[in-house]
């Protein structure tokens, strides 16, 4: 990489001494203007990585300057930190509403400016190289993944090898999808898209989503099959927790013309319990995800009750129903079985690996609780499991 290029505008001699002779210690390449319009020209010609900006000068001051520049297309993405003596709090907000990311007053620390700066150049590299990266990373998943559907059907045959392969590439392949879902978060949320582009970006989030929620139950197959998962036990509130699972699908069902609707039983509203939160949210979350999945439309239902108590124990039952395809009884007894599909045509409407529930399953069992099924093929389903948590008594 070149040294990062640092255009700085201040009419004041002595601070563009100081400050050059700074950066350049810390082998950056160094610029400089003693006002806005020289400014703005050697920003035209040179497109610097960063800009450091005095507010009060003589012709444009800092907030026009930065506007200006801000209104070059080429220059718009370029991260610009004011630097002043003004320090109060409208100051701050008028730079950074003017265009600004950061703001540094005066007199600076050497350590604190040094840092914003390499922060924002390394934001504003991260930011300038994303398309490339996004498109980079999602070929290569795309490429382990077909690696990993060829080499997984020749190693069915050993369950120990088979397990021991999935926690490894899954592993793996996370690393790479964490960036391509990231890069892509950023590329949607803090960069200009056309429409056009941001169709494309999101068909990117959506795709990389998908293959994240495949790794994942890979992931957690391959380590619940050795006993290496651990319950995580903390304390919460049912309520909060299904809410929190529902906002994932928020942006899916207004397309799928499904409502989803909650009961919860009134012994719960505000009582807290213990367990392990993240297990239920991850088997929620899958129900609600097939429900959603096989219900053109019509509507799903969330039902939370107690069903019974003794010693500590609240024994609670989750149920998702939902007006889907249903599923037909020939073929309920296998439907939590690993690799287990419905359909197991090449030609089926459904895309999926069949893990979700075997790892449901897995996740409930470890829980100490139970999973299953009451379904008619064309008439809907509903999925319960139950799970013993232990009422948290309050102090007085």
């Amino acid at each position: 990489m070149n040294k990062p290029l640092v255009l700085i505008i201040d009419d004041s001699q002595v601070n563009l001494m100081l400050l050059h002779s700074l950066l350049e210690q810390q082998n950056f390449c160094v610029v400089s203007a003693k006002n806005g319009q020289d400014g703005l020209k050697l920003a035209q010609q040179l497109h610097p990585d960063i800009i450091l900006l005095d507010i009060i000068m003589t012709g444009w001051d800092g907030y026009e300057t930065c506007r200006r520049i801000k209104n070059e297309t080429d220059l718009a993405k370029v991260p610009i930190l004011f630097l002043s003596a003004l320090g109060d709090t409208k100051n701050k907000v008028r730079a950074l509403a003017a265009g600004g990311v950061d703001y540094v007053s005066k007199p600076f620390q050497k350590e604190e400016l040094l840092a914003r700066v390499r922060t924002h150049f390394e934001l504003a590299y991260l930011r300038k190289n994303l398309e490339r990266e996004v498109a980079n990373q999602t070929e290569k998943v795309h490429t382990l993944f077909e690696a990993l559907q060829l080499s997984y059907d020749k190693a069915q045959q050993a369950s120990i090898l088979k397990t021991e392969f999935l926690r490894n590439i899954s592993h793996e392949f996370r690393t790479p999808m964490n960036i391509v879902l990231g890069m892509t978060e950023m590329l949607i949320e803090d960069t200009g898209l056309t429409s056009e582009q941001r169709e494309c970006a999101d068909a990117v989030m959506t795709a990389g989503q998908q293959l994240m929620d495949i790794l994942t139950n890979m992931l957690n197959f391959s380590q619940q099959f050795k006993g290496e998962i651990n319950q995580v036990m903390s304390d919460f509130q049912i309520q909060e927790m299904v809410n929190e699972v529902l906002k994932r699908f928020l942006p899916i069902t207004p397309d799928k013309n499904v409502q989803i609707i909650t009961e919860v039983d009134p012994s719960l509203y505000k009582k807290p319990l213990r367990g392990d939160q993240e297990g239920l949210s991850k088997v929620l979350s899958k129900l609600v995800d097939n429900a959603i999945k096989f219900t053109k439309q019509g509507k799903i239902i969330l039902r939370m009750q107690m069903i019974e108590s003794f010693d500590d124990k609240q024994w609670l039952q989750f149920e998702v129903h939902d007006t889907g395809i249903g599923i037909a009884s020939a073929q309920q007894a296998n439907l939590f079985d690993i690799f287990f599909q419905v359909d197991g045509s090449s030609t089926r409407v459904y895309n999926g690996m069949g893990m979700g529930l075997a790892v449901a399953k897995m996740f409930i069992e470890n829980m100490g609780g139970e999973i299953g099924v009451v379904s008619n093929e064309n008439q809907g389903s509903t999925f319960w499991f139950k799970v013993p948590l232990t009422e948290v008594l309050l102090k007085e």
